[in-house]
């Protein structure tokens, strides 16, 4: 059997053959060659990512969400990317599944406004051309890498989850590989479906910011203060008894976002968008500061067990 090009490495909590990221990959396989598929089953991703990894035979690892199905010229765009022996790491958009429903529109506008997210918006739409990225251009259910890399600069830390591919590219760019962003690299996925799944998401990734500062250290940038600013903002509002003012500051905001988010949601569903959409920062926030927090209580390193399978479900450790 010829060795794949291609490593395809898919978390899951369980082994499920028909979770979207399987189904997809067998219904779009690469024009040539073939593809080794890896599941990981197990609680913690920086960990099953790493056990599949010992496992790969690809000259390139693909890593996929197990809620994640490729686009169909995916397989076509990673050839093209890879053909370029300045890139290691390309990766692209996770976008949203055709089937969406309200909720999972709404949530993703603002997932995808630069005025509520910034350069982040470039992790769930196509933002530019193929270009270099950093981190906060790139999303690890839709990246793609050399497995030479991580011989060079080591696998992923697994004191972190999530926000674990923020420190290892972070730790790739010191090193120099180079990192691109091709917003036709595109993958499907759902969008978090309730108010509690979107605050408890924002709360894990602010959470995971912070901690992130413990692997490779605080980095004064305005993205790591803003929401620190916010809160500010809000306490100073109640403090001084200005109400009125934060009500009305709050619309603008909303009237602002409402008005220039995503052409495909319906009236209400932008009004619903823009009144929400302050809400992002502000939640993500409070994830920082419980971050901080979490910081000072120690945390038992808890090693959960992980089981890597092939596409087939057959065991390999």
């Amino acid at each position: 059997m010829p060795v794949p090009r291609y490593t395809v490495i898919i978390p899951m909590r369980e082994f499920r053959a028909d979770e979207p990221a399987l189904v997809g990959l067998r219904e779009t396989p690469p024009p040539v060659g073939s593809v080794q598929i890896l599941v990981a089953e197990g609680a913690h991703p920086a960990r099953q990512r790493n056990a599949a990894l010992t496992f790969a035979q690809g000259e390139i690892i693909v890593f996929l969400d197990n809620d994640c199905r490729v686009g169909v010229d995916f397989w076509k765009k990673l050839d093209l990317a890879f053909a370029k022996p300045e890139v290691g790491i390309v990766g692209g958009p996770a976008l949203l599944r055709a089937d969406a429903s309200s909720l999972e529109k709404i949530f993703h506008a603002l997932l995808t406004h630069v005025l509520v997210v910034g350069t982040v918006s470039a992790r769930y739409a196509p933002r530019g051309k193929f270009r270099p990225a950093t981190q906060t251009d790139l999303i690890l259910c839709n990246l793609a890498v050399r497995k030479s890399i991580f011989g060079k600069i080591g696998s992923l830390s697994t004191d972190l989850y999530p926000n674990e591919e923020n420190e290892w590219l972070d730790r790739g760019h010191a090193a120099g590989i180079g990192a691109y962003y091709d917003p036709s690299l595109q993958v499907f996925r759902p969008q978090r479906s309730t108010l509690g799944q979107m605050a408890q998401m924002l709360v894990r990734y602010g959470m995971g910011r912070t901690r992130q500062f413990r692997v490779s250290g605080w980095r004064l940038t305005f993205h790591q203060f803003l929401p620190v600013m916010l809160i500010a903002t809000l306490v100073a509002l109640i403090h001084w008894q200005l109400e009125i003012e934060f009500v009305i500051l709050w619309l603008v905001a909303s009237v602002i976002v409402a008005l220039s988010c995503d052409s495909q949601l319906r009236g209400w569903q932008r009004l619903a968008a823009g009144l929400g959409a302050p809400l992002i920062p502000l939640i993500y926030a409070v994830g920082q500061v419980l971050g901080w927090v979490a910081l000072f209580f120690h945390t038992p390193d808890v090693k959960p067990e992980v089981v890597v399978f092939d596409d087939q479900g057959n065991r390999l450790a």
